[in-house]
């Protein structure tokens, strides 16, 4: 288990932030229940990655921060064409857990539906 969470919550990164000392910043692709998705590019391969880190108002809550860190163990060992790759899982220097996946190109499932039906 990681080290006991800070009390106040971490700043949410923006463009140009530099997170685990290896990923930066390009833009936010989105919001979910227990996250921020952000998209960035891995500065020493110079490879685009997106990059979920749990939301600040969910740092106090160690079962919050534990279902975190289950969702990325367990997505790593899914190996499918249909599910995305996890690439690296961490905590980053404020220590807000982070989950690295590789960054896909295409459109959100509720756009096409609402457009498609």
């Amino acid at each position: 288990m990681w080290p006991k969470r800070r009390q106040e919550p971490a700043a949410t990164p923006k463009p140009g932030d530099l997170i685990a000392g290896k990923y930066r910043v390009e833009r936010v692709l989105g919001v979910g229940g227990m996250g921020h998705v952000l998209a960035a590019r891995h500065t020493k391969l110079d490879e685009l990655v997106a990059i979920k880190m749990l939301r600040p108002d969910l740092l106090r809550s160690e079962d919050d921060v534990a279902r975190f860190l289950r969702e990325g163990r367990a997505c790593s060992k899914l190996k499918s064409r249909h599910v995305v790759r996890i690439l690296d899982l961490g905590e980053a220097e404020d220590e807000v857990p982070y989950l690295v996946m590789e960054q896909l190109e295409g459109r959100d499932l509720a756009a096409v539906l609402r457009e498609h039906g």
